[in-house]
């Protein structure tokens, strides 16, 4: 196919961003997520949501009964309830992959993602696939795919312990910068302007995929439409071999960390990754802006109002997940978590 080499290439947005992309036959293909496994592979997080969101995550039983989890044709299907009115959070999933990960190249192919018909039916909404490390944020946070209420293009954020500093040389032109400080909450976050790499614009193309290369020098980030050849590549592709990089083209994000004390250590802020979906409501995102979005603003006086008693404006509040593709370097994987809970999914 198209990507796959056996020799090493350095691309040009790699040189313009200063970082040496790796070899495609540096990585091994170590785990796919997909229909066949998913379910065994990631745990359901049922406790209260750590953003303060009006949610309740359900176990995997009440996922399966309540039709919140399953499977939609050849896609893993992760919603919401969009039934009933809630005076205490609606039910929704959170999922974590029990096992984590440090560094690799991570290819999901999401065909749908929790939004309204239009940018303005989001209100109320804060989905996201990110990663995370244990005790939160020494270990890290990496936000691929975010955002809340009428947000029409992706926010690509990255939160860590203090000392952690980084800059954009890289990326697209239209993506930037607003903190190049990673400490903590607000972390340090590249805002794109692209309307098919996040919400209803994104279901409306039917989604796509998103690369995240993570290496000791750069996290960079790519997403490739569905209807682009690279999409297409790298959905069909069934062999062991690893994506090449360097043939992707500029970035839609980087952020480069540099030496310890001039920028970010990357191994010493980001380790023991696990893979996660969730989709909460209002919270410490969607919740706080929600007086500054006119349109969002005019439907209730708050966002929890909105959400609890306007079951029908979350219908489309669901993602679709193909497949989640992890490569990695030899030793990169760490071992599962033990986890007795074992999730029944319906099929649809």
């Amino acid at each position: 196919m198209l990507f796959l080499k056996t020799v090493f290439r350095v691309g040009a947005a790699a040189l313009a961003a200063g970082v040496v992309a790796e070899a495609a036959s540096d990585y091994t293909l170590v785990d796919v997520f997909d229909k066949s496994n998913f379910f065994k592979e990631f745990e359901f997080f049922d406790e209260s949501d750590p953003t303060n969101g009006f949610v309740k995550y359900v176990d995997a039983r009440a996922a399966s009964d309540g039709s919140l989890a399953g499977y939609y044709q050849d896609s893993v299907y992760l919603g919401v309830d969009h039934t009933k009115t809630t005076t205490t959070g609606r039910e929704s999933v959170r999922v974590e992959s029990k096992k984590s990960y440090t560094q690799g190249l991570f290819v999901a192919d999401i065909s749908h993602m929790p939004a309204g018909v239009s940018d303005a039916g989001s209100c109320g909404l804060w989905p996201a696939f990110w990663m995370f490390g244990p005790e939160w944020p020494n270990s890290g946070e990496i936000d691929i795919l975010e955002g809340v209420n009428t947000q029409s293009s992706n926010a690509i954020t990255l939160h860590t312990a203090p000392g952690c500093h980084m800059t954009n040389t890289g990326s697209l032109a239209t993506t930037k910068l607003l903190r190049t400080d990673c400490n903590g909450q607000e972390g340090c976050s590249q805002n794109t302007q692209a309307t098919n790499n996040y919400g209803a614009g994104f279901n409306a193309a039917r989604g796509g995929v998103y690369v995240v290369e993570w290496t000791s020098t750069a996290i960079s980030l790519w997403f490739f439409g569905r209807n682009s050849s690279i999409a297409s590549e790298l959905a069909n592709d069934n062999s062991q071999e690893a994506p090449d990089t360097s043939e992707f083209g500029q970035p839609l994000a980087v952020f480069v960390g540099g030496a310890s004390g001039s920028g970010c250590d990357i191994d010493s802020h980001f380790q023991n990754h696990s893979l996660v979906f969730d989709t909460t409501f209002c919270g410490d995102w969607a919740g706080k802006v929600w007086a500054q979005d006119d349109t969002c603003s005019a439907l209730a006086p708050s966002c929890s109002a909105y959400v609890g008693s306007s079951p029908s404006a979350f219908t489309n509040a669901y993602w679709l997940v193909k497949s989640i593709k992890v490569y990695q370097k030899p030793a990169g994987a760490n071992e599962k978590r033990s986890d007795t809970r074992l999730p029944l999914p319906f099929t649809a």
